[in-house]
């Protein structure tokens, strides 16, 4: 993993101005906010859409910074691409 999601998730928020109670707010509870930033809980689907949302990131973009596939994914989609044709 290139970044755990507790640590990209804090990184962002602080960037974009908003507190954990904030957030809290918006998504559910700041309780639950604390809990994944701390790695004490992961967030269910719903839940990271949400603050992806409200934080503005597309959850593409989230997946690429937490798990750095993405150019190995692209690799895999020319080689696919290019075996079609």
């Amino acid at each position: 993993m290139a970044v755990n999601n507790r640590s990209i998730i804090r990184k962002i928020r602080k960037l974009r101005g908003i507190s954990q109670n904030e957030l809290g707010e918006l998504i559910g509870s700041q309780s639950m906010i604390s809990r994944i930033e701390n790695g004490l809980t992961s967030p269910t689907d719903r839940a990271l859409q949400q603050i992806c949302d409200v934080l503005n990131v597309p959850v593409s973009d989230y997946f690429e910074t937490v798990f750095g596939k993405k150019k190995q994914l692209s690799a895999v989609k020319n080689r696919i691409r290019a075996s079609i044709y």
